[in-house]
């Protein structure tokens, strides 16, 4: 188990380096897991936004923890904007009742 530790602070150590440098303060990493069907260890990237912390993309490393994927910038920073865009929803009640709750009706 202590093995299994020192990996993950290799890999977190790795992956917020490359972060810093790369991608911004902004951006963080989610846990490392190991993916058994392709050998290589996932690690999810995480975005500080105000609206809280939403994912934006991965980084894949090998058993050496050598870097063999990362998401490309523009990716993560196209992903966040998606996710940080308003959203339309759908809502059943009565028109009148809906506006006096401030909620915009489109027909």
């Amino acid at each position: 188990m202590a093995r299994r530790k020192n990996v993950y602070a290799q890999i977190e150590e790795i992956t917020m380096v490359y972060l810093l440098q790369h991608i911004g303060e902004k951006a963080v990493t989610g846990w490392p897991r190991f993916d058994d069907e392709r050998q290589i260890w996932v690690v999810t990237v995480l975005c500080e936004t105000p609206k809280g912390v939403v994912p934006a993309g991965r980084i894949e490393l090998d058993k050496k923890l050598n870097m063999l994927y990362v998401t490309p910038k523009e990716d993560m920073v196209r992903v966040v904007e998606e996710q940080l865009r308003p959203r339309l929803h759908l809502v059943f009640g009565d028109a009148e009742e809906l506006r006096a709750k401030g909620v915009d009706i489109i027909s």
